[in-house]
């Protein structure tokens, strides 16, 4: 079953994906596992860069001078283009994952598309904290405040609306395959929804 990913994040994302198919043809069931199977990757890094930004709040939190608004400027850089450097990853097993099933073709296709509008919004959310990061002097500081503030909620709202067309084509995907939407994660709804 693909399991919706929590929303709770500006830059991040989390997907984790099983299905549990019942009552399809051995083709649909290889092809719908073969698909799961590739979209499970994202496990693993959607967790690692959800506890790097959650360490960059932390210390965004605790900052006091230009060198540490600079600091935690560049590690939120470095664990966003990480994880886009993942999602582009994904993205390729994506494209090369061979389904035979032209509906489950769409989906992946679509999912693509999907993933390739999160790696674009993690790319603008890291190019607007990078304003921030390469600010010379405190004085200049407010300005490039405003200047990422604005790049960011850019960012956010992508995300926010990619977010809402990945559910609805995992809950297709789910759907199509045969996924028992109560057998895995509690009911497969997100958090927050």
């Amino acid at each position: 079953m693909l399991k919706r990913r929590p929303r709770s994040w500006v830059a991040s994302t989390s997907a984790a994906i099983a299905l549990l198919v019942a009552g399809c043809g051995e083709s649909k069931v290889s092809q719908c596992n073969r698909l799961a199977e590739v979209v499970n990757q994202t496990q693993g890094f959607m967790q690692e860069f959800e506890t790097e930004i959650a360490s960059f709040s932390s210390n965004a939190a605790q900052v006091e001078s230009l060198d540490d608004i600079k600091g935690a400027a560049s590690q939120y850089i470095t664990a966003v283009d990480k994880v886009v450097t993942n999602l582009d990853t994904l993205t390729t097993d994506l494209e090369g994952t061979e389904l035979a099933d032209e509906t489950l073709v769409s989906y992946r296709d679509n999912y693509i598309e999907v993933v390739k509008g999160f790696s674009t919004a993690l790319q603008g959310a890291s190019s607007a904290m990078s304003i921030v990061g390469g600010v010379e002097s405190e004085a200049d500081l407010p300005a490039k405040i405003e200047e990422s503030q604005k790049q960011t909620m850019d960012a956010v709202s992508s995300i926010q609306e990619l977010s809402v067309q990945e559910s609805t084509i995992i809950g297709e995907v789910n759907t199509y395959c045969g996924a028992d939407a109560t057998s895995v994660g509690g009911g497969g709804e997100a958090e927050g929804e």
